[in-house]
């Protein structure tokens, strides 16, 4: 499965990256499942508050992922 992940605000300066293509090879991946694994490889994300969405939608951390989803991690942000 081939996954692009994007960063936004604070999460760009955590992993140095914008967007990164992601391969996973688990046939079935949980966002929650995904949170993890991102929070292993950029290990400041867990003391980070943010969200994650999946193609443009807010997710639940049980939605599963498909192959080619474009999920997006968003720090918060304020309204006005």
């Amino acid at each position: 499965m081939i996954i692009t992940l994007k960063y936004f605000g604070l999460l760009v300066d955590i992993t140095q990256k914008k967007e990164e293509v992601f391969r996973l090879d688990e046939t079935k991946v949980s966002v929650s499942f995904l949170k993890t694994k991102m929070e292993t490889a950029y290990g400041e994300l867990k003391n980070t508050n943010y969200s994650i969405a999946v193609n443009q939608a807010m997710s639940s951390l049980d939605y599963n992922i498909k192959d080619q989803d474009v999920i997006a991690f968003l720090p918060p942000f304020a309204g006005g």
